[in-house]
């Protein structure tokens, strides 16, 4: 599917950047200065109850839906967080909504992260 492989080529282009200001050896930002969020499909309405309704996983093997402000959310918190959040890939969606995105992937996958803050859901991320 090539619109997944550019989207690939695309997060790959943000952490090569990311990971270094381009302006030559010995002058680079700090390792991992970005944070890759892979949204499932926008669902329509609003968020009832914040965070708590979310997951993130990492692996790239479980997706599903969030609301814009869900999305929104995620985002913040990821700004929020900080170094919990910086230099790491996230797929984000509501748990309820969860999909394994192949057949042969598990579901729980074990990576899910859950917090009752957006920012909280970056705790024990791994970074990329």
């Amino acid at each position: 599917d090539r619109i997944m492989d550019e989207k690939f080529r695309g997060e790959e282009a943000v952490r090569t950047i990311m990971s270094s200001n381009g302006k030559g050896k010995g002058k680079t930002a700090p390792p991992g200065n970005y944070v890759i969020i892979r949204p499932g499909p926008l669902l329509s309405g609003k968020s009832k109850n914040g965070a708590s309704d979310l997951e993130l996983n990492q692996g790239d093997t479980v997706g599903g839906g969030l609301s814009r402000d869900e999305l929104a959310g995620v985002v913040v918190g990821a700004l929020v967080a900080g170094d919990a959040a910086r230099g790491t890939t996230v797929e984000c969606y509501r748990s309820r909504t969860a999909t394994a995105l192949e057949p042969e992937f598990a579901l729980p996958s074990g990576r899910e992260l859950k917090g009752d803050t957006y920012s909280g859901l970056f705790e024990g991320a791994k970074t990329d």
